[in-house]
């Protein structure tokens, strides 16, 4: 191993700190990968003056002389570097090999500047070479700036590394070396990923953990850690901002409302586009403070935000069924109708959110099961009140030889797929509650003849049946990593064959709740003029699905007419989405070509205007040539795993006007999911430990976490009772841990 007086450091590594690029040149200087970069400076030293990139080649050239060419007789540091094909230090580029008359290396090397030779063979090394540019030549040019950067550059030797940067990645050997700046900004970006409050860095517990892991790391104060997060969040939201300028032509956007514990209402502004690689990305926009829940305020602030990013042209916005929802969205018409930011005038700009609507259908089916669903709430609350409960009833399962693992849930009333998953646990222990009634007799004081009864487990069963498959459509129409707009009329369609099967059941009670759940369905979804003619064009633009699958569809449960006046709608849409989306590229690329106005012109260059007004006339055609060639294919055989957008990217070429207005139609979100889950990371972030944060640190840590994480699962925080059960068994598997623990936990108090 080499030692640290033969460590090289070449003038390029001057010529990188003077040009104050130093956050991207933290790398290796020399091939063999001894020499690396002196360590930054800090934030406060890069905001200060920094030579411009004209004065750094000047420093880079005046290396070779000082009036910026090469001293006379001698070779360039360039064409020495080319020359010598096996040298690998770049200390070459300031010395020439001699060599005798015949063209032989006598061993020993002469500098460029001042003319000196030395003993330079491989066993001498070159640390000779470099003592000599730094102490001994006087005409070595910034010679000042070069010794400064040797004495500060880092001695440490690398440290070969195994490990996978993710789990997705596997694992490659890789060289490692400590960089006090590179751990910094990590220990940012776990402190927001995880949610870690910023007085995490001064706990005892990790100050121990880095002492024996990492001593050299200087563990920075809370205070350094907060404004490192403002100033990794005004980086990451310019490249967020460049992407949006670069990679998009509309965006679509979802948006909802919250009030935190610290009783301040919150806004979430969410965009959804595809990039050029027909990738589909999620990215909140603004967590920012409203006024109140009122539509002017809110469309107040949407417009603000969308002004703070430059979106002028958006494509549509996803909201619930508030009313204040509905006047949010017809002020931000108005303010947009101005900037000629839509397409089809607007009439599709409004989209609602199918989760909320279906919310609403089921909850008033729920109503005629409600004395039901109350009365196997309150065992579930009851068994979960106490430990002492719970142990109780463990043992019941176990008497009556329940073998599911699933814990009880207990549901919020206003959800009600929250509903489903307490009844759907309940349910498989209806024997352990019927063994509860002898073994504990307070359960049965309490409730008396408000026992759930065999008729209302009977109802819950049925109920289980009957809302899993609303709450699969849910879950998959909620998802925001992958395309749904296209989901959003077959999930339509499959509601409401589910709603006319439980018309026609012989279970009376079903079919009270299917009469009930269908006038809802109606006053929403009911005909084609009360959905957005959007949902209709992301089918068609399926190619499993098009034009034949829309009107077979919606012929099976609507009149014939009726089918035939939505498949008119759409084409016309579409043809018109088309014409403007064909329009917009012909203004981007310089606008049509016009036959001149000047009579002497169109004279002279007739046989030229000709051909132009002749292409012209075939170019619009095209629109009407790609969407013909379109629906004239077969489809493509359906499968699960159809890659949507990848079919898109692959046949962009084929069809170019139109897969411009599929790549904006299939990011539309057909629910406002991803807004209202910042909620929950905004309800961890604003606990009632943390409720001092200020608005703007709140959105600093809840943007910029959703903007760094690469995962597209939710933070875990609470721990299942399953995952904590099957941790205790694997830990008491352990005899050392059983004797010494365990015992303490068995005792009978």
């Amino acid at each position: 191993m080499a030692s640290n007086s033969n460590r090289e450091f070449s003038s390029n590594s001057v010529s990188m700190r003077i040009s104050g690029n130093l956050n991207s040149k933290r790398k290796a200087i020399s091939s063999d990968g001894r020499d690396q970069m002196p360590p930054p400076p800090s934030r406060e030293n890069l905001n200060s003056s920094s030579p411009s990139s004209a004065n750094t080649q000047t420093v880079a050239s005046n290396f070779v002389s000082n009036e910026g060419t090469p001293n006379e007789g001698t070779p360039s540091p360039t064409s020495l570097a080319c020359a010598s094909k096996k040298v690998r230090s770049e200390v070459w580029v300031h010395f020439v090999k001699l060599k005798d008359d015949q063209g032989n290396e006598t061993g020993r090397a002469k500098c460029v500047y001042c003319s000196k030779d030395y003993l330079a063979n491989s066993e001498q090394g070159t640390s000779g070479l470099w003592k000599h540019l730094r102490d001994t030549c006087k005409k070595f040019p910034n010679k000042k700036e070069f010794v400064e950067a040797y004495k500060s550059r880092d001695k440490m030797q690398k440290i070969l590394n195994f490990q996978k940067a993710s789990e997705s990645e596997k694992s490659k050997l890789s060289c490692w070396q400590f960089d006090q700046q590179a751990c910094r900004d990590a220990l940012v970006k776990m402190i927001i990923k995880d949610e870690l409050p910023f007085q995490f860095v001064e706990g005892e517990g990790f100050r121990e953990f880095i002492q024996v892991s990492l001593p050299m790391f200087q563990i920075p104060s809370r205070y350094t850690i907060a404004r490192d997060c403002y100033y990794l969040f005004v980086q990451e939201k310019k490249k967020l901002h460049a992407l949006l300028t670069s990679q998009c032509q509309r965006v679509s956007l979802t948006t909802d409302t919250w009030t935190s514990i610290q009783n301040v209402s919150y806004l979430c502004l969410t965009a959804h586009f595809i990039d050029s690689g027909w990738n589909l990305h999620k990215r909140i926009l603004n967590f920012c403070v409203v006024k109140s829940h009122k539509g002017i305020n809110i469309g107040n602030a949407i417009d603000f935000c969308m002004d703070e990013w430059g979106l002028n042209k958006v494509l549509c916005i996803t909201v619930d069924n508030a009313s204040s929802n509905d006047t949010a969205v017809q002020q931000l018409k108005k303010k947009l109708t101005k900037k000629n930011a839509f397409v089809l005038g607007g009439e599709a700009f409004h989209m609602r959110c199918f989760a909320h609507i279906l919310q609403l259908v089921v909850k008033d089916g729920l109503e005629s099961a409600q004395y039901s669903i109350r009365r196997i709430r309150d065992v579930v609350k009851y068994v979960r009140g106490s430990p002492q409960r719970l142990e109780m009833f463990k043992k019941c399962c176990e008497s009556a030889n329940i073998k599911s693992k699933a814990s009880l849930q207990l549901d919020c009333p206003t959800r009600w797929n929250s509903t489903y998953l307490m009844l759907e646990s309940a349910v498989v222990y209806q024997k352990a509650f019927d063994k509860l009634e002898d073994v504990d007799s307070k359960f049965l004081g309490e409730f008396g003849n408000d026992m759930p009864s065999e008729v209302d487990w009977t109802k819950a069963r049925n109920l289980t049946r009957f809302l899993k498959r609303f709450y699969d459509v849910t879950c998959k129409i909620s998802g925001s990593l992958y395309s749904t707009s296209n989901l959003y009329f077959p999930k339509i369609m499959r509601v409401l064959k589910d709603l006319q099967a439980f018309q026609s059941s012989n279970d009376l009670n079903l079919a009270e709740m299917g009469r009930m759940m269908r006038e809802k369905f109606d006053k929403y979804w009911g005909s084609i003029q009360k959905m957005n003619v959007m949902l209709f064009i992301a089918v068609v633009l399926d190619p499993r699905y098009k034009m034949d699958y829309l009107a077979a569809k919606y012929k099976s449960f609507y009149y014939e007419n009726d089918a035939n006046d939505l498949v008119t709608r759409v084409t016309n849409s579409l043809r018109a989405l088309m014409d403007e989306y064909k329009g917009n590229e012909q203004v981007g690329m310089g606008g049509v070509i016009n036959p001149s106005n000047d009579v002497e012109d169109m004279v002279e260059d007739e046989e030229l205007d000709d051909y132009f007004i002749e292409r012209e006339k075939e170019q619009s055609l095209v629109s009407k040539g790609e969407l013909d060639r379109y629906f004239g294919e077969l489809p493509e055989k359906y499968t699960h795993d159809f890659d949507l957008l990848n079919w898109w990217k692959v046949n962009a070429v084929r069809y170019p006007i139109l897969s411009k207005v599929a790549k904006d139609i299939l990011a539309i979100q057909s629910s406002t999911v991803a807004s209202e889950s910042a909620f929950s990371t905004g309800g961890r972030t604003l606990d009632r430990f943390r409720s001092s944060l200020t608005p703007t640190t709140a959105e600093v840590l809840i943007c910029c976490q959703d903007w760094l994480r690469s995962s597209s699962k939710p933070i875990q925080l609470e721990e299942t009772i399953e995952d904590l059960e099957s941790l205790e068994s694997e830990i008491t598997q352990d005899p050392e841990i059983v004797e010494s623990v365990m015992p303490r936990t068995r005792v009978d108090c």
